[in-house]
């Protein structure tokens, strides 16, 4: 197993330079990256070789939500970047993409099932050919729109369901027990027993319920929201409401698990902290 950083919207929004992600992956120690797909970035094309050059590989493409076919009335636009990602992965020798097709609420659950295989079918074909791994993230509803929790990707039981009715070799779910906790909806043991038979990848964030007397002005801070459960702070490994422990104990014998990756969803002023405390907490586990 392996530890990666991801270079996530809160690091784009505030340490938006790949060399200084570069420097601070070679700080930690930290040989992988998760590359979000942000093509007007600086030197976005460019940054493979520059991270190259601080020992740095990239494991994984996030495609992030912006292309999201199962919400496109033309998905056409939505497929061409997924394949971009593709196309990027195989080029960076990376072995995952992460996407994110988004969730309609005008089909159920066997029409979700159709409709995706139906919208992805250049994106699943192409990942087959270059024998790439597209990744289901488990989620939250961050922007109002799964107003009954039916969306596959929130609910553990429905994603279970989804993924045996899929039952395509290279689609696999990125586990973000952060996500998970986001949606009010207990990480471990439940959901990762739930979906260990899908898991080859995660998502590294602890959570904290927001708080004004705990945490401060939101302002002034990062936040996650779901429209059902509330507002919560994304804090160091082991300083949240998340089981990391024993759950890490766990995911540590699991073989089919290549990296864990951190997604820090921090401000500069505390990212060192975060970090610092995450990849200690990590590296004391899975060194045991």
């Amino acid at each position: 197993m392996n530890i990666a950083f991801s270079s996530d919207s809160s690091w784009n929004r505030w340490h938006p330079t790949y060399d200084e992600l570069g420097q601070l992956c070679k700080k930690y120690n930290v040989s992988y990256l998760e590359l979000v797909f942000y093509p007007d970035n600086d030197k976005f094309y460019q940054s493979p070789e520059i991270l190259k050059n601080y020992g740095v590989d990239i494991c994984c493409i996030n495609a992030t939500a912006k292309w999201r076919p199962m919400l496109d009335d033309d998905p056409t636009v939505s497929q061409k970047k997924l394949c971009e990602c593709i196309e990027l992965a195989k080029n960076c020798n990376a072995k995952y993409v992460i996407h994110y097709p988004g969730y309609n609420t005008s089909f159920n659950l066997k029409e979700t099932l159709d409709q995706y295989k139906k919208r992805l079918d250049p994106c699943l074909n192409m990942a087959s050919k270059y024998n790439i791994t597209l990744l289901l993230e488990n989620h939250f509803d961050l922007r109002g729109e799964d107003p009954n929790k039916m969306d596959p990707v929130r609910n553990p039981d429905l994603t279970a369901l989804f993924m045996e009715a899929l039952n395509i070799s290279n689609v696999k779910v990125n586990y973000d027990p952060g996500n998970v906790y986001c949606a009010g909806i207990e990480p471990w043991p439940y959901a990762y027993k739930i979906l260990k038979d899908y898991i080859v990848y995660v998502h590294l964030k602890d959570m904290g319920y927001y708080a004004n007397s705990i945490y401060g002005s939101s302002k002034d801070i990062e936040t996650l929201s779901d429209s059902h459960s509330g507002t919560y702070v994304p804090i160091g490994l082991g300083d949240g409401g998340i089981n990391y422990f024993s759950m890490l104990n766990d995911l540590k014998s699991n073989s089919k698990i290549d990296y864990f990756t951190f997604e820090d969803h921090a401000r500069p002023e505390i990212r060192d902290e975060v970090l610092s405390k995450g990849v200690n907490y990590i590296r004391n586990i899975i060194n045991k």
